[in-house]
């Protein structure tokens, strides 16, 4: 087998999980929420479904990590794919590296599960979460056509409008609508890396051929 051909497969392996990145993150929370009292697609929020007040907490934190895994394999492809299509690094990198600590977060989540104060995590996580769409749109932009840069484009347009609501800076009542908001901002973060994922997929699988 040919050395590029090897690492056609090792990229195209990783970036399907890359693609299962919004699936999962969702996936879990539907098969969490029946064991949440009272749950609220409004009011309860993802993190809720593994705390102390869910019946079983473990499928939502264990849940989580398995993403968080998965989200970090996929970030080795997303790097090996820009690499492959001929990405300047100074985009490709620093992508990647915002998708890995896209896993990194979700593991910690998952393995520090509320109400335990480090469930939060550091703040350098909120910097590379906020980081990720912008990373993304730009790093992509050479490889997708006007309808997939339409979409990333929205992408920042949703980020940027939830981000002064997650800060509490528009006066609504995040708490009780803290579960919609929540999902809200999700919507900015995970579905984005399964889009980009199988956009690179098929340019890679174009190019393998």
């Amino acid at each position: 087998m040919r050395h590029g051909t090897t690492a056609d497969w090792l990229t195209l392996r990783a970036l399907w999980l890359g693609i299962a990145i919004p699936f999962l993150y969702y996936g879990i929370q539907a098969a969490a929420a029946p064991f949440f009292p009272g749950f609220s697609f409004v009011g309860t929020t993802a993190s809720e479904l593994g705390s102390d007040r869910s019946g079983h907490p473990v499928i939502f934190n264990l849940g989580i990590m398995v993403q968080g895994v998965a989200t970090l394999v996929a970030a080795f492809g997303f790097l090996l794919a820009f690499e492959r299509l001929g990405i300047n690094r100074l985009f490709a990198w620093p992508t990647s590296l915002a998708i890995a600590m896209n896993g990194v977060q979700t593991l910690w989540a998952g393995y520090f599960p509320m109400p335990d104060p480090r469930h939060g995590g550091h703040p350098v996580f909120l910097v590379f979460m906020l980081a990720q769409p912008i990373l993304l749109a730009v790093s992509m932009r050479p490889l997708v056509d006007w309808r997939l840069r339409a979409y990333f484009l929205a992408n920042l347009v949703l980020l940027a409008a939830m981000v002064p609501v997650m800060m509490q800076l528009t006066g609504l009542d995040t708490h009780t609508y803290r579960g919609l908001i929540q999902r809200l901002f999700a919507l900015a973060i995970f579905p984005p890396i399964g889009v980009a994922a199988f956009a690179l997929a098929r340019r890679v699988n174009a190019r393998a051929r």
